[in-house]
């Protein structure tokens, strides 16, 4: 029991106060240039991603496929679905379906970045 009890804790050095105040500052040393820098190419990532998105005619093909679709379900679900399921159905624009969409996306990503911080 006494031989546990001696090494229970472990020894406190003299200069422990100093050697930890030395880590800190090393850590700390940069730390808003990183940020800056990591933010910026961050940034500049972006732009590049979306310049790429825009030039490969994405908008343009994704704007065809929405108005197909919205066509398919203004002349084909309301004979399908009885009217009192979805009241007024063809009066809605594709705006309630992006919006769906871009809120299903803000969702994944707030669940993704819960993720992150829990591991």
């Amino acid at each position: 029991m006494s031989l546990e009890r001696m090494f229970a804790e472990a020894p406190v050095f003299g200069d422990s106060d100093l050697f930890a105040l030395a880590v800190s500052e090393r850590l700390n040393r940069g730390w808003g240039m990183r940020q800056l820098l990591i933010g910026g190419l961050g940034m500049l990532g972006g732009l590049i991603g979306g310049a790429q998105v825009l030039a490969s005619g994405l908008v343009t093909r994704l704007d065809a496929v929405t108005t197909y679709s919205r066509g398919l379900l203004t002349s084909r679900l309301p004979n399908i679905i009885p009217s009192h399921f979805l009241p007024g159905f063809g009066t809605e624009s594709g705006e309630v379906v992006w919006m769906a969409g871009a809120l299903a996306a803000v969702a994944v990503g707030l669940a993704l970045t819960r993720v992150v911080r829990e591991i």
